[in-house]
């Protein structure tokens, strides 16, 4: 049953039913992007008033009546006006629409009067004229203008105020409510509420089908080119395409739609919007095919080379391979060259101008014959290129043991041939000299270490039996003071330097463990407390968290943390603070010690980490300069990074360590 439905994923009609779904749903959210950018006013909007259509189609209105009762007045008026007939033509034109425009329109009402003659225009019938005000200024889109107040924010309301400027004119309109069919706010009023109606489902739509467009696109993605699980990958006759010829197709696909829709803009808006929507989904499908086709194509790891481009470069790669990869070592090369140009260029010339047959027919051969013996000779020598080619390959890869045979070499390359083997022998040499260096040193260190600890073991022996010795004799036992410090130094130094020896050699064992950083710190302080009374060290730790854990070994970073704080013991300025900051990043545990350097710091970072070299450069103090070297490498075999910074007299030592995750 599980490998039934393993190869149901995989069949070729859920793939198909995915696809139509994925190109179903790509339409969806683009036609429901659409739907909200063309009636985004309408969206946007508390009320059908507040719409920007509303206002200016209102406004416009409104400038209408003003200018047809201020401006033009009559058909007559005009004629008569005495202007020149170009004037009086436009005029009357504007009249006209002016006209039309308050005649197609049923909601909008408007009461003008001369307050000096008294008289008055309206489209309101049956009423009173101190009624048809109050009705008017009862709306509630109402608006009135006289010469001296206007509305200031009412769209075109400047150039309204402009007009009644001079006159004794009052003018008021309004919107009656409630609408009546029959004129463009009637139906603006019922698309506002229609697409506020559907906006909800609209949403709902895009929601879904974007859902439904990434589970399917991934889905696609997922089982592209496979007809089972970790099967081979199947490509079809698409993807056999150079994969550039097939992006200018799907460009020049996309170019023929923009230039189809534009044509089909000269028509009605339905024939647009069908057309559109008609060739945006062919392009879709164009546009799916195409990425599924660069899936199927990355899976099978054959993109790039799938491409037109890929295959003109290596054909021509190959050809200068073959012309120029096999640079003319020889003088004589050249001379060959030389001569093999004149020679062509004589015979040819003979062919030509040559007036008997024999003459041309012995040119000819000569000529063919010479070709044919440069064709081969040169394709013999590039030949010879490849092997040269193959043994730089090997000994590049570490392969310095590589026979290469002088015998399928020609004469024109075999001193490359030689330069190579020469490289090959010293690189051979130095690898062998570096590893013997290597080993050398290790072992030097680890037997000088061994050989030094039985004398030194008998030495701290023999100090401590001196020790429990009644000397009775001061400056002896000052001196027996001094051996026991000297051998235990020394004792030390041995230790960190075995110690250095094994962690730069890795040849520690490392048991990573679940580790708290701030609890490692408070017991390192516990045990280096006296010793910081002693410095007058003012110690202080800085975290983020209450716990910070890491995944490392607890005894290295013991280790390590000793070595720091013995450094910051040492080379720290008496009573001045040291501050020990614990962070953690996504995947690191980070912990930073900043302390004051009592001696000038005139030494780089990189040469602090170096064995045996110490910040007191007057070596004044305890120390074997081995601490900070053996910290990083014991960092570094953990997984972690060290790093030092100085500012001045402020030494900063940093440690990364993985952080520890629940598994």
């Amino acid at each position: 049953m599980d490998t039934k439905l393993k190869n149901f994923k995989y069949s070729i009609g859920v793939k198909f039913l995915a696809f139509i779904i994925l190109w179903l749903s790509i339409l969806s959210i683009v036609g429901s992007s659409l739907f909200y950018a063309y009636y985004y006013e309408e969206l946007t909007s508390k009320t059908y008033y507040d719409t920007n259509k509303f206002k200016w189609s209102y406004a416009n209105l409104v400038h209408n009546v003003v200018e047809l009762s201020t401006q033009l007045k009559s058909e007559e008026a005009i004629i008569a006006s005495g202007e020149d007939e170009v004037v009086i033509s436009n005029q009357l034109n504007r009249w006209d629409r002016i006209h039309d425009n308050l005649s197609n329109t049923r909601n909008f009402k408007y009461y003008i009067i001369n307050t000096e003659t008294g008289e008055f225009q309206t489209n309101i019938k049956d009423v009173e004229d101190n009624e048809a005000i109050e009705l008017l200024k009862s709306q509630p889109e109402s608006v009135s203008f006289d010469s001296l107040h206007s509305d200031d924010y009412f769209p075109m309301g400047q150039d309204i105020k402009k007009m009644l400027s001079g006159t004794s004119f009052e003018v008021h309109a309004a919107i009656v409510e409630p609408l009546q069919p029959g004129d463009h706010f009637f139906e603006g009023s019922t698309t506002y509420y229609k697409v506020n109606d559907l906006i909800e489902w609209v949403l709902i739509l895009f929601v879904a089908s974007l859902i439904l467009m990434m589970i399917t696109f991934f889905y696609l993605i997922w089982v592209a080119g496979r007809k089972e699980k970790d099967g081979a990958i199947q490509l079809t006759f698409v993807d056999k395409i150079f994969t550039d010829i097939h992006f200018l197709l799907v460009l020049f696909a996309a170019l023929c739609s923009i230039y189809a829709i534009r044509e089909f803009s000269y028509f009605d808006m339905q024939l647009l919007i069908i057309s559109a929507l008609m060739v945006f989904g062919i392009d879709v499908l164009i546009g799916l095919s195409f990425i599924f086709s660069m899936v199927r194509q990355i899976k099978n790891k054959q993109l790039f080379k799938n491409s037109l481009i890929y295959h003109f470069f290596m054909t021509l790669g190959n050809i200068l391979k073959m012309v120029f990869n096999g640079k003319l070592f020889r003088p004589i090369i050249i001379i060959l060259l030389l001569a093999y140009g004149l020679l062509n260029g004589i015979l040819l010339g003979v062919l030509i101008s040559a007036f008997d047959d024999g003459t041309q027919i012995i040119a000819f051969i000569l000529l063919l014959a010479l070709n044919i013996f440069a064709v081969y000779y040169t394709a013999k020598s590039l030949k010879s290129l490849t092997h040269i080619m193959d043994t730089a390959k090997e000994i590049a890869a570490g392969n310095l043991n590589y026979a290469s045979d002088a015998s399928q070499v020609s004469m024109a390359f075999t001193g490359l041939l030689e330069d190579i083997k020469n490289i090959q022998t010293g690189l051979k040499k130095a690898v062998v000299e570096a590893v013997k260096g290597e080993r050398m040193k290790t072992d030097l260190i680890t037997n000088v270490s061994h050989d030094l600890k039985t004398p030194l073991t008998s030495i701290i022996t023999y100090v401590d039996l001196l020790k429990n010795e009644d000397l009775k004799n001061e400056k002896a036992d000052e001196f027996v003071c001094i051996l026991d410090e000297k051998s235990l130094r020394l004792k030390y130094l041995v230790e960190d330097l075995v110690e250095a020896s094994k962690a730069s050699s890795g040849s520690l064992t490392v048991r990573p463990e679940k580790i708290d950083l701030h609890q490692l710190m408070l017991q390192a302080l516990g045990e280096y407390e006296e010793k910081i009374e002693k410095t007058q060290l003012d110690m202080r730790i800085q975290g983020d968290d209450a716990q910070t854990f890491i995944y490392a070994d607890g005894k290295h970073m013991w280790r390590i943390v000793e070595n720091l704080f013995s450094n910051v013991i040492k080379y720290s300025l008496n009573g001045s603070r040291v501050y020990i900051e614990i962070t953690k990043t996504d995947t690191k545990g980070q912990l930073i010690i900043k302390n004051i350097s009592a001696s000038p710091l005139d030494i780089s970072p990189e040469q602090l980490t170096e064995r045996f070299v110490r910040g007191d450069a007057s070596r004044t103090t305890e120390g074997s300069g081995l601490g900070l070297s053996i910290a990083e490498s014991l960092t570094k075999l953990q997984g972690g990074n060290f790093y030092i910074q100085i500012d001045g007299d402020l030494f900063k030592t940093i440690i990364d360590m993985p952080l520890w995750t629940d598994q």
